[in-house]
Parts: C-alpha cells; sequence; structure tokens
C-alpha cells in the first residue's frame, strides 16, 4: 500500500511540474499579447491626437473662410450697387450691358491663365493666342465706348475697384476651402488609421484573455496538485511512522522472550556469556 501511494504521489509530483511550466508559458503569452496590446492602444492615441489636430485646423480654416465670404459679399454688393448705376445709365446711352463687358473681361483673364499654366502644342498656343488678341480687341472698343461718358467711367472704374478686391477674397475663400478639404481628408484618414489599429489592439487583448485565463487554470491545477502532494504527505507519513512503531513493537517483544529465557536459564544456575549478561542489562526483566 506504501508503494502504491508513493507512486501516486510520483504522478502527482509530475503533472504539478507540467502545470507550472504550463503556468509559465502561458504568463509569458499573455504578457507579450499585453505588450501588444498597450503599443496599439498608444498608436491609437498618437493618430487620434493627429486627428485631432488637423480637425482642429480645419475649423479655423472654416472659420477664416466664412469671413473672407463675408467681406467679398460686402464687396459685391457695393459693385453690384455701382454696376446697377452704371446699367442705368448705359440703357440711357444706349450703349453695350455691362453684364456682357465684365463677361468679356474674366473670359480674358481665364485663357491669359490657362496660357500660362497649361502646356500645349504650338498649333493649339497659337489658336489660344488669336482668341485672346480677339477678345481683347473687342473688350477695348466696349471700354472705349463706357470712356466716353465721364460719369459712366467714373462709376465702372469703382465698380471693378469693388470687383477686383472681392475677387482677391474670392481667390483666398478657393485656396483655404482647398486646405480646409485637405485637413478633413487627412482628419479622415487618421481617424480610419486609428480604427484600423483598434481592430488589431482588441484581437491582441483577445488573445491576452485566453492565455491569461489559460494560466490561470494551470495555476488552479498547479494548486490543487500541491494540496494532493500535502495529503498524500501527510498519509505516507502516518502509515511509516505506523509501520516503525509496530516494528519496535515487535523488536521489544522478541527481545523481552530472549531476556525472559535467559533469566530463567540464570535463575536455574545456567552459566551465562557475557552477551547473554549484556542482554539481561538491556532488558526489562531486571527492573521486576
Amino acid at each position: 500500500m506504501l508503494e502504491e501511494l508513493e507512486a501516486r504521489r510520483a504522478e502527482v509530483i509530475k503533472k504539478a511540474e507540467e502545470y507550472k511550466k504550463r503556468r509559465t508559458e502561458l504568463n509569458a503569452e499573455a504578457s507579450k499579447w499585453a505588450d501588444l496590446r498597450d503599443e496599439l492602444n498608444s498608436r491609437i492615441k498618437e493618430a487620434v491626437a493627429k486627428a485631432k489636430e488637423y480637425k482642429k485646423q480645419r475649423e479655423e480654416y472654416e472659420k477664416l473662410i466664412e469671413a473672407k465670404k463675408e467681406k467679398r459679399g460686402e464687396l459685391n454688393r457695393k459693385a453690384s450697387r455701382y454696376y446697377s448705376m452704371v446699367e442705368k445709365l448705359r440703357k440711357r446711352n444706349d450703349l453695350e450691358s455691362i453684364r456682357t463687358f465684365e463677361r468679356l473681361r474674366r473670359r480674358i483673364e481665364e485663357l491669359e491663365m490657362r496660357q500660362q499654366v497649361e502646356v500645349l502644342s504650338k498649333d493649339k498656343e497659337k489658336k489660344l493666342v488669336a482668341k485672346i488678341t480677339e477678345l481683347r480687341k473687342e473688350f477695348a472698343a466696349m471700354q472705349k465706348e463706357f470712356e466716353k461718358d465721364l460719369k459712366l467711367k467714373e462709376l465702372l472704374k469703382e465698380a471693378q475697384r469693388y470687383k477686383r478686391e472681392a475677387d482677391k477674397y474670392h481667390e483666398e475663400v478657393l485656396n483655404y476651402v482647398k486646405l480646409s478639404h485637405e485637413c478633413h481628408d487627412k482628419m479622415v484618414e487618421w481617424f480610419r488609421e486609428a480604427d484600423r489599429i483598434r481592430e488589431k489592439a482588441d484581437e491582441a487583448h483577445r488573445l491576452y484573455l485566453e492565455a491569461q485565463e489559460a494560466a490561470d487554470e494551470a495555476h488552479r491545477l498547479f494548486v490543487r496538485c500541491l494540496r494532493d502532494i500535502r495529503d498524500f504527505n501527510h498519509v505516507i507519513s502516518g502509515l511509516r511512522r505506523k509501520i516503525r512503531e509496530d516494528w519496535s513493537f515487535k523488536e521489544r517483544m522478541e527481545a523481552r522472550k530472549r531476556a525472559k529465557s535467559i533469566y530463567e536459564r540464570f535463575r536455574e544456575g545456567e552459566k551465562l556469556s557475557t552477551e547473554d549478561l549484556l542482554m539481561l542489562q538491556k532488558s526489562e526483566m531486571l527492573l521486576e
């Protein structure tokens, strides 16, 4: 029975070592996933912070856009009032419509800008230059008609001045709108990047929880094995003590029998050996 208990205890000890090793491995794995999760969470914070920076910058551009639009509108209204006066005066003088005049001016500016920024073949550039020259002649003729009337000339001059200022604000509006859109795109890009990283962080956290739960289970089984080992040690120690006690009792009984036999021989006057005398000395018979 003792050998069987010791064999079973050895098996439990082996299992305990296995659970301990497994717990260590799982804790290391959980730590690895936790470190990755924390790193990814840090990257999420950085991405969100950058997105918020672009959001803030975009909001500032939006404020500038509104301010520039308001100023542009104010100048356009002033230009419109002068154009309206020019139009009334033109009707009295039967001159060409000022709106046509302004559309012609804008068309010339558009074609000139195209000539500056676009890469054209020689043939296309030649045609473009010819068109600009033609429109300039038409524009000059109309302007010459307007300038014959000094009052009309002054009104037109003021209208054009306000219009030019309004156009400058319009260009600024377009520039800030472009910058605002760029900030918006970058803001969305960084928020999407944060979402992509968050998916990875969530997966790392899931794997961390799985490893941690498995490590906790291995620890629970390890502790249970330790309790079983203590129980085996207690039972085995008790059994060994009982065996030793039983063996000691048996030896004492055998010694007592031998001592009693020697004593009987001594009483009958038989000569005893030194060994016999030592046995009697040690035995309890001499105390009776």
